[in-house]
């Protein structure tokens, strides 16, 4: 087969997420490499491998939605290489992380990139057959050691919301899945108990109120709310209904990159988020609130470095404290928690785990696909071509109205290729910083 480039990449967004960041970093190092890389939307994957036919295939995900892991199938059915990164590195179900939409529990990419050690080891321990499994560390949080967060004046004044000096930052949860309206339901309800969705959607109705208080409360300092980007219910599905009525809240869901959220953040609060950790990584403080206290099932162990504060009045006093004395009550005695919560779930806090990633990339194309699925559904590219490229203008029908209400708005072309020019400015002055040429960047190995 003739390849017409060496690397593809497709993802679900174009916007700054964490997977965005991630395949970014990557790309962006294989760039630097040499190699020739595109990025492209998953919602036109199937026309796009077959338009490039790229000598590997390279997702950060491929068992967290039905089309990622078609894709992978459809690539490995072209004898191109896969590499897929994962997007967990908590793992509670190893069953559900490991495989998820993957229901013949094969593993068809060539090589599955994990956060950590302590990973690997617990789904070879489950699944033996996992030979192919590779430890890059958390890929997605070297941008907190590399990027350059925007400035809180230009963020706040983007929103008129400059006249704020102090900044609570909420990293909203979804309990969406808990309702039945969400297609997420039925899923949450074969994994938990009716009595364990009740708590959980009693926690969010008070969360709810507990932050409407400390809104009120709180009218000089402003409350940005960020959305869960997979959030399905709007507000009611972040626990946050009533808020948008005040002047002192800002909710944003896809407008702002985590890292600018948090980064002009006095406190970073959440229900229950890896985005504690980051914010540990930018050196802010965190805190949960757990209106019905820490115990609810299959938790992962980050809520082990961060106070919880259950209620209005303890949150009002932790908040009080913090911005007065700027010591946030309970948080740093846990700070060897943290430390340890950190290598067991991203395994380097070096800033150089896309460049471990990068190098398995580099390595792997030295070698021969190995053809895991029968070739089929060969006519799905150009299908998906048309209804990609024509949905902007035949939007008044049904079928290209889905494809453009649901996926043409999440993508933009020009987004990404902004979006790595600005990032790749920053990993370059990272790498000169750190003294690391190509020649040592190489060297640097997964395990």
């Amino acid at each position: 087969m003739r390849h017409k480039i060496d690397v593809l990449n497709l993802e679900w967004t174009s916007y700054p997420s964490r997977d965005r960041e991630s395949a970014t970093l990557v790309c962006n190092y294989l760039r630097y490499m040499g190699l020739n890389v595109v990025e492209g939307s998953v919602f036109n994957g199937f026309s796009l491998l077959h338009k490039y036919r790229p000598k590997l295939f390279f997702i950060t995900n491929t068992v967290g939605a039905k089309i990622n892991l078609e894709l992978m199938k459809y690539a490995k059915a072209m004898r191109i290489l896969g590499v897929s990164l994962i997007a967990e590195g908590s793992f509670i179900d190893i069953d559900q992380f490991t495989w998820g939409w993957n229901k013949d529990k094969v593993l068809y990419e060539d090589i599955n990139a994990h956060w950590s050690e302590r990973t690997r080891k617990m789904s070879i321990k489950q699944f033996p057959q996992l030979s192919n499994i590779k430890v890059t560390g958390g890929v997605g949080f070297d941008v907190y050691k590399i990027a350059k967060p925007e400035t809180k004046q230009n963020i706040l004044q983007k929103y008129n919301k400059e006249r704020f000096e102090h900044v609570i930052g909420v990293g909203c949860w979804s309990f969406g899945g808990f309702y039945p309206e969400s297609y997420r339901f039925e899923d949450f309800s074969q994994r938990l108990t009716k009595q364990e969705r009740n708590r959980f959607i009693n926690d969010g109705l008070q969360f709810n109120q507990v932050l409407i208080e400390l809104i009120k409360n709180n009218p000089n300092i402003l409350f940005l709310l960020k959305q869960h980007p997979g959030n399905d219910l709007g507000y009611k599905g972040s626990a946050i209904e009533g808020c948008y009525e005040f002047e002192n809240t800002l909710i944003l869901k896809n407008e702002e990159s985590v890292i600018d959220c948090i980064g002009i953040s006095d406190l970073w609060i959440s229900y229950e988020s890896t985005t504690a950790m980051e914010a540990w990584l930018m050196s802010k403080p965190t805190c949960l609130l757990n209106p019905s206290g820490i115990d609810f099932p299959n938790r992962h162990n980050i809520h082990q470095g961060e106070p919880n504060f259950p209620d209005a009045d303890s949150m009002q006093v932790a908040v009080d404290k913090l911005l007065r004395q700027g010591k946030l009550p309970g948080f740093e005695e846990l700070k060897p928690q943290r430390e340890k919560i950190i290598k067991d779930v991203i395994q380097w806090d070096d800033g150089l785990n896309h460049v471990r990633a990068g190098n398995e990339i580099l390595n792997l194309l030295k070698t021969s696909p190995d053809v895991k699925v029968k070739p089929k559904e060969f006519i799905r590219p150009f299908k998906q071509r048309i209804t990609w490229n024509f949905c902007p203008y035949l939007k008044f029908n049904s079928l290209f109205k889905e494809n453009y209400d649901k996926r043409r708005r999440i993508w933009n072309d020009e987004g990404v290729q902004h979006f790595a020019q600005k990032r790749i400015t920053e990993q370059l002055a990272f790498y000169q910083e750190q003294g690391l040429d190509k020649s040592r960047l190489v060297k640097i190995r997964a395990i």
